[in-house]
């Protein structure tokens, strides 16, 4: 049997740990809750006296929290083409994060992008993965006329592994609107034979 590449070992692992990875950033913002009403009444002598009635705006964020729970629709997961770079300070989080396991860093050359094949990627059903080209440049992605619901846009990079390969990290993040998104540190091992995501790390919030 061939001997799989680093790279093509890479992969592999990026591809099984996809589901796990999307189902963990990915945040449909139609679910977030309302901003609290404003009050009934306000009285500057007497704030105490404030009377708030939110039964009405929770009644109808359930009804409609329910109903896209219930929605088959597909969501439209847009994927960055091809993987993030890593740095530096990534290595030094990975190194901090597993110190009780006194890992050493795998020395392949990791540095270049690859692209990602979204054939590859698999995915809860409710998701339909576009590559990120095929949609407007920079945030004008979120202003554009679709006849699907554009859920979120994500992606990942190459990933940093220990010499034994039985642990690793990546960049990943999650984009959900302008100022709607957050990027972090995606720290995985193996567990009998399978990749799981430990924990993520949130670096960055929009």
């Amino acid at each position: 049997m061939k001997k799989q590449t680093d790279l093509e070992f890479e992969k592999s692992v990026a591809n099984e740990i996809f589901p796990a990875l999307l189902d963990s950033v990915h945040y449909d913002i139609r679910l977030s809750p309302p901003p609290p009403p404003p009050p009934l009444n306000y009285n500057e002598s007497d704030p105490s006296k404030i009377v708030w009635d939110e039964t009405k705006m929770i009644a109808e964020y359930e009804k409609r929290k329910a109903e896209l729970e219930k929605d088959t629709t597909k969501l439209v997961i847009a994927i960055v083409d091809s993987t993030y770079r890593i740095d530096e300070h990534l290595k030094k989080e990975f190194i901090e994060y597993y110190k009780e396991y006194s890992i050493e860093l795998d020395t392949i050359n990791n540095k270049n992008p690859y692209k990602i094949n979204l054939s590859d990627l698999k995915h809860d059903k409710k998701f339909n993965l576009k590559y990120r080209s095929e949609f407007p440049a920079s945030s004008n992605v979120w202003d554009g006329e679709y006849d699907f619901y554009l859920s979120g846009i994500t992606g990942f990079s190459r990933i940093q592994f220990d010499q034994t390969k039985s642990y690793g990290a990546l960049i990943s993040g999650f984009g959900c609107g302008k100022l709607c998104g957050f990027s972090g540190i995606v720290f995985i091992r193996k567990v009998d034979r399978q990749w799981v995501i430990d924990e993520i790390k949130v670096i960055g919030v929009s």
